[in-house]
């Protein structure tokens, strides 16, 4: 298939969403995945399956996938979880952007009833946590219960299995997944620290998040996990591949 320019640009981010994801936390050997809407309306490109997020290497490693779940381009096998990205993406036109991956803590707390509080920083409200099942997720059905899950909002747990974020851009959705992990982390410390603590009201969260909505910080940020992926590569971090992963 024939990528164009606009195509091009847009999976060399997503390449590198899955790279900065693997050095964030987010690594779990093969199983997770990124896709990106395709902007030209045939469906979305998924990761495939076999490799880790740090082992995406160039536009080859992903798949354009139908709504439908028809295979329409690329090789390799297909990650059976697909329709999480379907239909998440069918259900919420505004976000281009999703993954699900299973960080260590924020697996964790997929398995804790209370809300997800947050220690420092601005925080979305707490994510909802989709109790249907704890199994696969590989039938449209159960797709759209992640999506309705979901809502209007951009993080999600899914319990005892794992994660799913998303975003209009590569970079909303790189920055929801780390921060999601940094703030589970950072909760179950507090947790068992034994110590008294408490978490802002509702009123200054709901000013802190406003404020960081118009900070415009956003090329910064990007730049920033570009510049920690560049010398990672640099570096030959072993999570990290050097060139592409033969196709099963």
């Amino acid at each position: 298939m024939q990528l164009s320019a606009d195509l091009k640009a847009r999976l060399a981010d997503l390449v590198k969403a899955a790279r900065i994801l693997e050095l964030h936390g987010h690594s779990d050997r093969i199983w997770g995945h990124v896709a990106m809407r395709d902007p030209e309306g045939r469906g979305f490109w998924i990761k495939r399956h076999g490799i880790s997020l740090g082992e995406v290497f160039d536009a080859s490693d992903f798949q354009l996938t139908g709504f439908d779940g028809e295979e329409l381009a690329g090789e390799g096998r297909r990650h059976s979880e697909w329709p999480i990205h379907g239909e998440v993406l069918l259900a919420r036109p505004d976000l281009n952007f999703t993954a699900h991956t299973h960080p260590f803590y924020g697996s964790i707390y997929s398995a804790v009833s209370g809300p997800l509080r947050y220690v420092r920083a601005a925080s979305p409200l707490p994510p909802p946590r989709y109790e249907g099942s704890s199994e696969l997720i590989t039938s449209r059905e159960r797709g759209a219960e992640i999506a309705e899950a979901l809502g209007d909002g951009t993080e999600m747990f899914m319990r005892n299995h794992g994660v799913v974020f998303a975003g209009e851009t590569a970079l909303d959705m790189v920055r929801t997944g780390i921060e999601m992990e940094e703030k589970c982390q950072q909760m179950l410390v507090v947790s068992g620290s034994g110590l008294d603590w408490a978490w802002p009201g509702d009123d200054e969260e709901k000013r802190k998040r406003t404020d960081v909505k118009g900070r415009g910080r956003d090329d910064a940020l990007w730049d920033h996990y570009q510049r920690i992926l560049a010398r990672a590569e640099q570096a030959g971090d072993i999570r990290l591949a050097r060139g592409p992963v033969p196709k099963d």
